[in-house]
C-alpha cells in the first residue's frame, strides 16, 4: 500500500472515531452532564474539607501552644493559674489544660488539689494525653502513698501495650512503684526485664542501675 493512501486511511479512521464521539456525546449527553457535574461537586467538597481540617489543625496547634505558654509560665507567675483554669474549661483546651493545673499542684505536693483537677479531666481517646494523665494519676497515688492503686494503673497501660506512650516508661514506674511499695522481688524482675528488653534506651540504663542497687540490698 501506498505511503498517501495509508495516509488517507488513517485520516479516515479518525474521522470516524471523532463523529462517533460527537454522535456518543449528542446520546447521552445528559448523562455526561451529570457525570461532569458530580465529579466537580465532589472536587469542590473534597478541597473544602482539606482547607477545614487544615483549618482546625491550625486552631488546634495555637491552643496548644496557649496553653503551653500558660503552663510555663506559671511557675514565675502564679497570676497566671486564673488563665489555665480558664482553659481547662474550654472544650479546644480543655484536657491539656486539666492535666497542666494538675502537675502544678502535684509539682507542689498538694496532692488532694491534683486529684481533685485531674477528676474534671474531659473524656477522650486513648492518645498520648490520656496516658498522660494515666501516669500522674499514678504519680499522684505514690504521693499520697497508694501503691497498690499506683501499681493497678501502670499494670493496666503495661498490658494495654500503647502506641501513643512508650512501653518502658511504664514498665519503668511500674517496678518504681513495687519498690516504694516494698515489693523488692517484684521491682527486681521488672527492672531486669527492661535491661534486657530495653538495653538501648534511657529507662533500660536506669533500670539496670535500679536492680544492681536493690540486689546489693538484699
Amino acid at each position: 500500500m501506498k505511503r498517501t493512501e495509508r495516509h488517507h486511511l488513517k485520516e479516515d479512521e479518525m474521522a470516524h472515531g471523532f463523529s462517533w464521539l460527537v454522535d456518543f456525546f449528542h446520546q447521552y449527553r445528559r448523562e455526561a452532564t451529570l457525570v461532569a457535574a458530580a465529579v466537580l461537586f465532589a472536587a469542590v467538597v473534597f478541597a473544602a474539607l482539606l482547607f477545614v481540617r487544615s483549618h482546625a489543625r491550625s486552631v488546634q496547634s495555637r491552643a496548644v501552644g496557649e496553653v503551653g505558654d500558660v503552663a510555663a509560665e506559671l511557675a514565675q507567675k502564679p497570676e497566671k493559674l486564673a488563665d489555665l483554669e480558664k482553659l481547662a474549661a474550654q472544650g479546644r483546651t480543655g484536657r491539656l489544660a486539666t492535666l497542666e493545673l494538675a502537675k502544678y499542684w502535684a509539682e507542689k505536693s498538694d496532692w488532694a488539689k491534683a486529684e481533685a483537677t485531674l477528676a474534671k479531666s474531659p473524656s477522650g481517646p486513648k492518645d498520648l494525653l490520656y496516658y498522660q494523665t494515666e501516669d500522674l494519676k499514678a504519680q499522684i497515688a505514690l504521693g499520697n502513698k497508694e501503691y497498690d492503686k499506683a501499681i493497678a494503673i501502670y499494670k493496666k497501660v503495661v498490658d494495654e501495650k500503647p502506641r501513643a506512650y512508650p512501653l518502658d516508661a511504664a514498665l519503668f514506674h511500674l517496678a518504681e512503684s513495687h519498690e516504694l511499695k516494698g515489693d523488692t522481688a517484684a521491682a527486681i524482675e521488672l527492672y531486669k526485664k527492661l535491661q534486657t528488653d530495653y538495653a538501648q534506651s534511657y529507662y533500660g540504663y536506669e533500670a539496670s542501675l535500679k536492680a544492681g542497687k536493690l540486689e546489693i540490698r538484699k
